[in-house]
């Protein structure tokens, strides 16, 4: 029997990945092998209960760490128990899920970027196995980790109920010919260029004006954005799930102009949904080109933009519905629980043997 704790983030940004990992360990066809424990908080109580369970450990049976996020008293943690494991000859194996190893200059503040250069070495040193969810997050990892503990594993969301995506459609559908919905979703900072869903607003408004809607929901962190409210819809501040269901429902086309990003889980999440996407053509998306959902353009050439609008609106109805039917598949081989399921056993099966 594998003991397996789940950290729950305390960003709430990040639920996602503890949510999708514990589904996807209940899928695991090995479900008998594991016993899945989250934890929203560490306190000394757990603290003391790990060791005890440590200590008892017996020949072939182990603790699994699932760490999904950046918090310092993930790391205070591992040290405890991976010199406590040492010392008894028990198996503690942590794992820990790497979402941007090292900042690239000028893209954040630079005490930031040394302060997650810093935990992700020291906490990659001790961890046994790094979760990398892209070939850029694996590729900055190499720079400064082992590439053996490296495991490439997708970011995760658990999947949308099919009665629900067929709700969607069926609105999006009335309302495809009369008012076609852009959304730029999530928390945006200067490297997710927030401008650039301005400038497609600008265009598009421009090209088609009354035959538009955009809507700009979530934060902007130490930027300032010029949103035009004849033209754009606003709602600043943490979005909740309730909230964000409501829309990526009424949303035809999620935009994703990022100047720089490792991954994205506003990408994949917008999957889920069946969101046709529009992204910036820089190099962590371009595992996305020649996929029919989505449109990868420059956001700095307005030309560029103005040709993809323009295919946008001469698609019709039973093309976008091929389109959305086409995403959510690719979510689901990619993204989803089914697919973590699969990916994390035989992630968990290799570390174990």
């Amino acid at each position: 029997m594998q003991l397996i704790y789940i950290f729950v983030p305390k960003n709430n940004n990040l639920r996602h990945t503890s949510d999708s990992l514990n589904k996807a360990l209940k899928l695991s066809t090995d479900i008998s092998c594991y016993r899945s424990i989250e934890i929203n908080h560490i306190t000394w109580e757990i603290i003391i209960d790990l060791i005890k369970k440590a200590s008892k450990l017996t020949q072939g049976e182990s603790i699994s760490l699932f760490f999904l996020s950046i918090q310092l008293d993930y790391l205070l943690l591992t040290i405890v128990l991976k010199l406590l494991s040492k010392i008894f000859s028990k198996q503690a194996i942590v794992y820990y899920l790497m979402h941007e190893p090292r900042y690239e200059k000028g893209r954040v503040n630079p005490i930031d970027a040394n302060l997650v250069y810093l935990y992700n070495l020291l906490l990659g040193n001790f961890a046994d196995r790094i979760l990398l969810p892209s070939n850029e997050a694996l590729n900055k990892a190499k720079t400064f980790l082992d590439p053996s503990k490296f495991e490439r594993v997708n970011l995760s969301f658990i999947s949308i109920p099919e009665q629900i995506l067929e709700d969607n459609l069926i609105e999006l559908k009335n309302n495809w010919e009369r008012l076609k919905t852009f959304s730029l979703l999530g928390t945006a900072a200067k490297d997710k260029n927030p401008q650039g869903f301005v400038l497609l607003a600008n265009i598009t408004d421009r090209q088609y004006s009354g035959k538009t809607r955009f809507i700009r929901a979530g934060c902007d962190r130490d930027v300032n954005v010029d949103y035009d409210e004849d033209i754009i819809t606003t709602f600043p501040g943490y979005m909740t799930d309730s909230g964000k269901r409501f829309l990526f429902g009424m949303t035809h086309f999620i935009v994703v102009p990022y100047f720089f990003s490792t991954q994205s889980g506003v990408i994949a999440e917008a999957l889920s949904y069946g969101k046709i996407l529009i992204v910036n053509d820089i190099p962590a998306f371009s595992n996305l080109k020649g996929l029919d959902f989505v449109f990868i353009i420059d956001f700095s050439n307005e030309d560029s933009i103005l040709k993809c609008v323009n295919n946008l609106f001469n698609m019709d109805w039973i093309d976008y519905e091929q389109r959305y039917w086409n995403a959510i598949e690719y979510f689901q081989n990619n993204f989803s629980e089914l697919y973590l399921s699969k990916a994390i056993t035989s992630i968990i099966q290799s570390s174990t043997n």
